[in-house]
């Protein structure tokens, strides 16, 4: 006889532990956000929130927010479009390539990208280096420290999401309705924009709302690229009112405003996503080769701007890590920040703190990842066995809470225990990059633990295995690829999250994001470039082996 899964009470007693950290480590920071706003020295007051909730100037931010959110989702889609079309209609040389590069960004911690950008676009960075010799001129091109250098750099981190998203679906809609078209004698052009776009139109929208919510809660690019008051955001001035001003009190209170927005968006992107079509995925996608030297010549210009765009900022960071411009220690080709930031040479000042940064990024990550991708497992395989939707939506609640925030909530629950010590540090950091990692690795593995072929368990249960044990040494076995993926990716998001660790840091923590940050602002260049090549290898080789668990389908790259 069959045992209903849906009958046992063995996943829910599974998930049972993990959803109650999951409340605990999401709610508890949300509460003491909202105690310190809430409560004042004379108790209970609304006064504080009221005050946040309507001066001209959180309007102000909240503008300024939308608008570098808005344009930064439409120039990320308006750039993806003409790649998703070729990507998804024409098969070529490079093109798994192109789409490996493209979603490496996507996994790039945001302060490297910060680095990149000044490295590659300042003044004494290489574009105008190149600028400079060709015209003759000592006038630079002005880039960074301004509205452009943002929503460039938001550009960079979010075509990856556009480009992924919308080709992907493209890839796999039927030709039949075009075909259609084309009969009735309509035009490519006249086709496109009135039967192919709108059949894709909810995945364009999703992805663009998805971008939106990134950009909305972005602090670091804000931070170091916008360069002045001017540029502030919600995120950037939460942080600087807890961390620069040291009032906590208003600073929670512009917290609770932003996550009230952050919710709404989250709740638009998830109805929106509700909307997008779901497609056969095991049917072959529609590229062709090129037939015609206009649709190669395409291909070969949007490849070419596509590739510097990536790797330059990418190469310019491994060069100049290699190049010293002291006088101290002499200029041109230098090792001298490899060797301090693995502990061959003693080093003075910001890189003295390097060796244990790179120490206790991997030990935070490596925690991080083994508890977010235990949690997650058991979370998706009960909601995927009870299709538990609330369940699955609170696992994707953090994303409507900004890592500022969170860490702005795991700080002033550091100050209620009256802790200083610095394991206290460790442990909040831990447990704050797990909040944000969560949603990623639950994301990763539901969907493949839905795809499993239930046969194979009703074959077990016919066999006499318990619910339980068909679970441990059947279901779980079969997931081993998901559960690596989630284990890796939760691992690298752990290792580049700066902005929960920089509210709660303190100076006793020191991960290599952080010191990059430092690094950046005490202008120590080869340092901070030397660092963030070895987080881009790590990130590359993290990828890597992410994309090539479970194998990899063809894209054309033949």
């Amino acid at each position: 006889m069959r045992k209903s899964t849906r009958g046992s009470a063995f996943y829910p007693a599974l998930a049972c532990i993990p959803l109650a950290l999951l409340l605990i480590l999401f709610m508890l920071p949300l509460a003491f956000n909202l105690m310190k706003a809430f409560i004042g020295e004379d108790g209970f007051t609304l006064d504080l929130v009221v005050d946040v909730f309507t001066t001209p100037y959180t309007y102000r931010l909240l503008g300024f927010t939308l608008l570098q959110a808005a344009l930064s989702s439409l120039v990320s889609v308006l750039v993806a479009m003409p790649g998703a079309y070729l990507y998804a209609n024409y098969r070529f040389r490079l093109k798994g390539l192109m789409l490996t590069l493209s979603s490496l960004c996507f996994v790039l911690p945001s302060i490297l990208v910060v680095l990149g950008f000044v490295i590659f676009y300042g003044n004494s960075g290489f574009v105008n280096a190149v600028w400079q010799k060709i015209t003759g001129s000592d006038d630079p091109i002005r880039i960074l420290y301004s509205f452009k250098a943002i929503i460039l750099a938001h550009a960079f981190l979010n075509i990856p999401v556009a480009l992924t998203l919308i080709s992907e679906d493209w890839a796999h809609m039927p030709r039949s309705q075009e075909n259609a078209s084309y009969l009735l004698g309509s035009s490519r052009l006249h086709t496109l924009f009135t039967v192919t776009l709108p059949r894709i139109a909810p995945t364009i929208l999703s992805a663009a709302l998805l971008i939106f919510l990134f950009c909305f809660t972005s602090f670091s690019i804000i931070l170091v690229l916008g360069g002045g008051p001017q540029y502030t955001t919600l995120e950037v001035e939460i942080y600087r009112t807890n961390n620069i001003v040291m009032d906590s009190s208003r600073a929670s209170a512009l917290s609770i405003f932003s996550f009230t927005v952050n919710l709404v968006i989250l709740v638009l992107y998830v109805l929106v996503s509700r909307s997008v079509p779901s497609r056969d995925k095991s049917r072959d996608d529609r590229a062709v080769r090129p037939a015609f030297m206009r649709t190669k010549v395409a291909i070969a210009v949007y490849n070419a701007l596509m590739l510097v765009f990536i790797l330059g900022p990418l190469t310019s960071i491994l060069v100049r890590s290699f190049t010293s411009t002291s006088s101290r220690y002499g200029e041109g080709f230098s090792l001298r920040s490899y060797a301090e930031l693995f502990g061959m040479r003693h080093s003075i000042g910001v890189m003295s703190d390097a060796f244990q940064a790179l120490v206790n990024s991997l030990a935070i990550g490596l925690a991080v990842a083994t508890l977010a991708t235990l949690m997650a497992l058991f979370l998706s395989l009960y909601t995927s066995k009870r299709r538990r939707k609330a369940i699955e939506v609170l696992g994707m609640f953090p994303l409507a809470i900004s890592s500022v925030t969170l860490g702005l909530g795991y700080y002033i629950i550091r100050a209620h225990i009256r802790s200083s010590s610095t394991f206290t540090g460790y442990v909040l950091v831990v447990l704050a990059h797990l909040v944000i990692a969560l949603p990623f690795a639950m994301r990763t593995l539901t969907p493949v633990i839905r795809g499993l072929n239930p046969r194979i368990l009703e074959a077990a249960y016919t066999l006499g295995s318990s619910v339980g044990r068909t679970c441990f040494s059947v279901e779980i076995p079969m997931l081993r690829t998901a559960i690596a993926r989630a284990f890796i990716f939760s691992f690298a998001l752990s290792v580049g999250e700066v902005n929960a660790t920089l509210t709660l840091a303190e100076g006793r923590v020191v991960t290599l994001p952080i010191l990059l940050y430092r690094l950046i602002n005490s202008y120590n260049y080869q340092g901070a470039c030397a660092i963030g090549s070895v987080l881009m290898v790590m990130t590359f080789l993290i990828f890597a082996f992410a994309r090539s668990l479970g194998g990899r389908r063809n894209n054309g790259n033949s």
